[in-house]
C-alpha cells in the first residue's frame, strides 16, 4: 500500500513540477525577446486552463444552486411552485458518483407532491422493509427503457427511478423522498 501511495505522490508532484514549469515559460520566453506583457497574459491564461478544472471540482458542492436542483426534479416531471431553500448539498465519487441534496419546501408543494405520489400508476402502498428498485432488473441494456416505482414507508413518501445504460456507462438510480415529519424534500441521485 504505501508503495501505491508512494507512486501517486511521485506522479502528482512531476505533473505539478511540468505544469509549472510550462506556465514558467510561458512567461520567460516572450520575456527575453522583449515581450513582457504578452508573457504575462500567456502565463495567466494557461495558469486559468489548469486551475479552473481544478477549483470546480474542489468546489463543485458549492457551485450548485437553485436552479441546478429545479434542473434535476424536472428530469422527473417534479416540479416545486413555491419558492424553496437549499439546505444541504453533497457530491463525491469520480468513478462511483452521488449526489445528495435536501431541500426546505413549502406545504403546499409538499401536499402537491404527495398527492402525485399516492396517485401515481407505480405506486406499490405502504412498504415496511427496505426497496430496491434495481433488484431484479438488468444492470445494461441497449434498449431505451426506465424503471419506475412510488411507494411511502415509515419515514417517507418516495419516489424510486433506475435506469439501466449501455454496457461501459453506469446505471442511473434516482430517489426523491418527502418527509413525512417535515417539509422537506432529498434528492439522491447513484450511479455506480
Amino acid at each position: 500500500m504505501d508503495s501505491f501511495i508512494g507512486f501517486w505522490l511521485i506522479v502528482i508532484l512531476g505533473l505539478i513540477l511540468v505544469l509549472g514549469g510550462l506556465i514558467f515559460l510561458a512567461y520567460r520566453i516572450p520575456k527575453r525577446i522583449g515581450k513582457r506583457k504578452i508573457g504575462i497574459v500567456l502565463s495567466i491564461i494557461l495558469t486559468s486552463i489548469i486551475l479552473i478544472p481544478i477549483l470546480t471540482f474542489v468546489f463543485e458542492d458549492y457551485l450548485f444552486f437553485k436552479s441546478d436542483a429545479i434542473k434535476s426534479l424536472e428530469e422527473h416531471k417534479i416540479t416545486l411552485l413555491d419558492d424553496f431553500k437549499l439546505e444541504s448539498n453533497e457530491m463525491s465519487g469520480i468513478r462511483d458518483f452521488y449526489h445528495h441534496f435536501e431541500l426546505q419546501i413549502s406545504k403546499a408543494d409538499k401536499d402537491r407532491l404527495i398527492y402525485k405520489i399516492l396517485e401515481s400508476e407505480y405506486y406499490l402502498g405502504s412498504i415496511s422493509e427496505t426497496f430496491d428498485i434495481r433488484t431484479g432488473k438488468p444492470r445494461y441494456s441497449a434498449e431505451d427503457q426506465a424503471f419506475v416505482v412510488t411507494y411511502q414507508n415509515r419515514l417517507s413518501y418516495v419516489y424510486e427511478y433506475y435506469k439501466p445504460n449501455k454496457s461501459g456507462y453506469t446505471p442511473t438510480w434516482d430517489i426523491i423522498s418527502i418527509s413525512k415529519h417535515k417539509n422537506e424534500l432529498t434528492y439522491e441521485r447513484v450511479l455506480d
